[in-house]
């Protein structure tokens, strides 16, 4: 039985954790969140025991990896605390604040000789693989249009700088994340965005590869819809609600429509609790080095847009 540690009790932790408890293998032995009280709600609903304090949640028996979800702002103090305690790690996405804390741990989980991850849940899953094997059959790349267009600026978190709220790192990573690991990091990265009480609400990011460019808008105010869009000089792939997807499309001069209805953030978990079991120190569906150049381009397009947190240390 692979145990969990989870470090935040929150929305997205919930949502991992109903199909995380449905995963053979899985089970989450001991939770922490900075509520007592949201701590024993999830404790009561998940079989899993409430502890007083991070530090004693990473300590319980069964424990082999801890599962942080946290506000981002915080990630950085968690990461180092379960190295710190030799435990395994897969951290929720915005992974840090900036490169520099990201670069910082994981130079820790390399000292240590410990798996650290990104819970970029979007690449352990099949169709956004599927979309990246079928990049041969459309041919040269000549342009690529993405999306990711929700009202979610409601949530007071999105609107607080000092939790890193925004449109950007919250969800603007996902289109980001999508075409770095189709097309690698960009030649030239543009960013136009709007600010506002010390947070982005949209903006358009407009990356230069050789031959093409990739335009994605990232709106937290409004609702657009969600999609990715590559055309090729032989075909098109179109994947709507790309990071979370449940289908992809080709068309062109090969056809194909695929589907997966498997559960997202439970094939998260068990890839990653297999990657440990076996010993390995860094994820070959989420590498260090890609969490590193994606959040490159991440502090790129905040300094475009005059975009610091607050209390942030300078990468």
């Amino acid at each position: 039985m692979f145990g969990w540690a989870f470090l935040g009790c929150g929305n997205i932790a919930g949502q991992v954790a109903d199909e995380l408890v449905k995963e053979e293998g899985q089970k989450i032995v001991s939770c922490w969140n900075r509520s007592p009280e949201r701590a024993e709600q999830f404790a009561q609903k998940y079989g899993t025991k409430a502890y007083a304090t991070a530090e004693d949640a990473l300590k319980a028996e069964g424990v082999c990896a801890a599962y942080i979800a946290v506000t981002a702002d915080k990630h950085l103090d968690y990461i180092r605390l379960c190295l710190n305690a030799g435990v395994p790690v897969l951290c929720e996405k915005p992974f840090t604040v900036n490169a520099g804390e990201a670069e910082e741990a994981f130079a820790l989980a390399e000292e240590r000789g410990l798996y650290l991850c990104e819970a970029m849940w979007t690449w352990f899953n099949a169709p956004a693989r599927t979309v990246r094997e079928w990049l041969p059959k459309i041919g040269a790349v000549k342009k690529v249009t993405a999306k990711y267009c929700v009202p979610i600026s409601d949530n007071p978190r999105l609107v607080d700088p000092v939790r890193l709220g925004g449109a950007l790192v919250d969800i603007g990573v996902y289109p980001l994340r999508y075409s770095y690991e189709l097309f690698g990091m960009p030649e030239r990265i543009v960013c136009e965005g709007k600010v506002e009480g010390g947070v982005d609400h949209k903006e358009k990011v407009t990356l230069t590869y050789g031959g093409f460019e990739a335009e994605i808008d990232i709106n937290m105010d409004e609702y657009l819809g969600e999609e990715y869009v590559i055309e090729g000089e032989k075909g098109c792939i179109r994947v709507p609600w790309f990071h979370c997807a449940r289908e992809a499309f080709l068309s062109g001069e090969e056809e194909a429509h695929f589907e997966d209805d498997s559960p997202k953030y439970g094939t998260q978990m068990r890839r990653v609790s297999e990657e440990i079991a076996a010993n390995r120190k860094e994820s070959a569906y989420c590498p260090p080095a890609h969490t590193l150049d994606v959040m490159r381009i991440l502090d790129e397009c905040r300094r475009q847009m005059g975009l610091v947190y607050p209390g942030e240390k300078k990468a």
